[in-house]
């Protein structure tokens, strides 16, 4: 039995590592039946222990070989619950990196719909605003001269706001990245030379 429990640990903790979904449901299962097989033979122990000490001299022998296999079995299951506790934490650790994967994509679609949303927004506006039909833009606007300030200098203005937030926002990516590649390479040990 403790051989078979070592098998689907070994094959819960493969799955574990592999790209397949963490099967906590099947960890805990196992985790409930080493619980259970530890509070089966552990109490063996003491039981064992006292027979050993009141039996017969010609019998202590056999009694000590049960004793070393019920000891055996207790530790080998006891180490096995602490296995199958790290592969629990390991599993929620892949978990939540691959939550923070997601989130991590999820933000930078978010980033992308907002840069698409202010670039739109500008033209939305002047969409509205030459839509409109009221006195004072229909008297104003009598050439091509005029429509080309109104229109095309409503989409200036916001453009030119966002094209140096887009650079400044470019160069303190860039400027991140390389203090995340200096602190790296500064936590990396240097070879020593004697």
């Amino acid at each position: 039995m403790v051989a078979g429990l070592e098998d689907d640990i070994d094959e819960v903790e493969a799955t574990v590592f592999s790209e397949t979904a963490a099967p906590a449901e099947r960890i805990y299962s196992l985790r409930r039946e080493a619980t259970g097989f530890y509070w089966a033979v552990h109490p063996l122990l003491g039981v064992v222990a006292a027979i050993g000490r009141g039996a017969d001299p010609e019998v202590q022998p056999y009694l000590r070989d049960v004793q070393d296999t019920v000891t055996l079995v207790d530790e080998e299951v006891a180490a096995q619950r602490d296995a199958l506790s790290a592969v629990l934490e390991a599993s929620m650790a892949v978990l939540s990196v691959e939550q923070a994967k997601i989130s991590n994509r999820q933000n930078a679609t978010m980033e992308q719909l907002t840069i698409l949303a202010t670039i739109f927004l500008p033209l939305t506006f002047v969409t509205g605003f030459f839509g409109q039909n009221f006195g004072w833009l229909t008297g104003h606007i009598t050439s091509l001269i005029t429509f080309i300030i109104f229109g095309f200098g409503a989409l200036a203005v916001p453009l030119a706001v966002l094209l140096p937030w887009l650079s400044r926002r470019q160069v303190n990516t860039d400027t991140s990245a390389a203090a995340g590649n200096d602190a790296r390479s500064r936590s990396e040990p240097r070879p020593v030379s004697l």
